[in-house]
C-alpha cells in the first residue's frame, strides 16, 4: 500500500501506522528470513486477514461536529466489520455474496484465534533460537582466561 501526494512529506506515517496496528501487532519486531518461517508469516497473514475482514468491528470517520463548548471533534458511525460493510454497499455480485457468507458461516473464530495464537509462539521461538545461537559464547569461550591486554 503507498500513499502520496506532491508537496507532502509526512504521508508516510499513515503506512507506519497501519505497520504498527496490523503488522507489527501480529509478527512483532522479529526478524525472519528463513524460507519455513516465511510459509508461517503467509499462512499467519492468511488467517489475521480472515479473522480481520470477517470478525473485527471496525468505526469509519464520517465527518466533523462540535462539542458544547464549540470544539471540533471527529464522528464515526456505529462499528462493523468489513464483510458487513461490503454487503451493505451492495457492489458484488450474487455469487461473490453466496461465497463470502458460506466462508463466514465456515469460519470459527476462536479456532482463527487460535491458530494465530500457534503460529505467532512458533515464530517467536524460531526468532528466541537464533538470537540466542548468534549471542552465546561457546563452553570454551567461556572458560578461557580474560587476560589485560584483550
Amino acid at each position: 500500500m503507498t500513499r502520496s501526494r506532491p508537496y507532502k512529506s509526512n504521508d508516510n506515517a499513515h503506512i507506519e501506522q497501519k505497520d504498527g496496528d496490523v503488522v507489527r501487532r501480529l509478527v512483532f519486531h522479529y526478524r525472519y528470513d528463513t524460507a519455513h518461517e516465511i510459509d508461517l508469516l503467509n499462512d499467519l497473514y492468511d488467517a489475521a486477514r480472515l479473522r480481520f475482514n470477517l470478525f473485527t468491528a471496525t468505526k469509519k470517520a464520517v465527518g466533523w461536529g462540535e462539542t458544547p463548548t464549540g470544539r471540533r471533534r471527529r464522528l464515526y458511525d456505529q462499528p462493523r466489520t468489513p464483510y458487513q460493510r461490503v454487503l451493505d454497499a451492495a457492489v458484488l455480485t450474487v455469487d461473490q455474496v453466496n461465497a463470502l457468507t458460506v466462508l463466514r458461516a465456515a469460519t470459527n473464530p476462536a479456532e482463527l484465534t487460535r491458530r494465530i495464537t500457534k503460529i505467532q509462539n512458533q515464530l517467536t521461538r524460531l526468532a528466541a533460537a537464533k538470537t540466542q545461537a548468534a549471542t552465546r559464547a561457546s563452553l570454551d569461550e567461556a572458560r578461557d582466561q580474560i587476560s589485560r591486554a584483550s
